[in-house]
């Protein structure tokens, strides 16, 4: 199995923001964020050296991005969530993977679920030919921290499908995927398929996983959250239509 998923983050136990509107992310803060970037007194060098310890080239798919690791302030939230997930249409296997990230004072959770924890910011699906289905990678980085930034690969016959998300505190959450850009405000879940021509297709979808729960109890209410949306995509014609679409692999 080729199939490579690494997430960079910190683990703590710590009282979750729960707002009804989120904080807002003003110039001020922009230029707090860079100017701590710079200055060494604030960087964590212990988590600097774990970082550091990690080596990529053991991986058999290598990252979209070159991951050399940097020294950043302390950070004391950082919370994600990454699940794999797959669609089996028309003999066809096609991959996918989600990501969420934790409520917190720029991102509040619902009102309405007190048990909510991360809400997906990004769902992509890619299709590849059966030779190359398990030549995937992906990871999520909370190091940004109050922004997110993650990124994957998929392999295919006409070459790498990579892709970068970012999730920022000011509200803006965008993907570029090859070298096309997308306002994932209008959609977080994308689709993608080759065709035997060499190009991209793409189809940007509103409907989401939504809310998801932390711990090893809510596994099974996460699995049934995700089913549940895999199979409202098996069920959208308009998907059926892309994922069939002449010329594809």
């Amino acid at each position: 199995m080729k199939t490579c998923t690494l997430c960079l983050f910190l683990m703590i136990l710590s009282t979750r923001v729960r707002a009804q509107a989120p904080a807002p992310w003003t110039d001020a803060d922009a230029a707090r964020y860079a100017r701590e970037r710079m200055d060494s007194s604030l960087w964590d060098m212990p988590r600097l050296v774990d970082d550091l310890s990690f080596s990529f080239d053991s991986l058999e798919v290598a990252p979209p991005l070159v991951n050399l690791a940097s020294p950043v302030p302390e950070y004391d939230w950082g919370f994600v969530s990454s699940r794999l997930t797959k669609l089996e249409l028309t003999g066809k296997r096609i991959d996918g993977i989600t990501y969420a990230y934790a409520y917190d004072a720029y991102r509040p959770a619902p009102a309405d679920d007190t048990l909510a924890y991360y809400r997906t910011y990004f769902t992509i699906y890619v299709l590849a030919d059966s030779a190359h289905q398990d030549q995937r990678m992906s990871t999520v980085i909370s190091r940004n921290y109050p922004h997110y930034l993650a990124t994957g690969k998929q392999v295919t016959s006409i070459g790498e499908v990579s892709y970068v998300q970012l999730s920022l505190a000011g509200g803006e959450n965008l993907a570029v995927v090859s070298r096309q850009y997308f306002d994932l405000r209008q959609g977080r879940t994308l689709l993608v398929a080759p065709l035997e021509d060499g190009s991209l297709r793409f189809l940007q979808l509103r409907v989401s996983p939504e809310s998801l729960r932390t711990g090893e109890a809510s596994e099974p209410y996460n699995a049934a959250v995700i089913e549940a949306f895999e199979q409202r995509l098996l069920a959208d014609p308009e998907v059926v239509k892309f994922f069939t679409q002449p010329g594809i692999l």
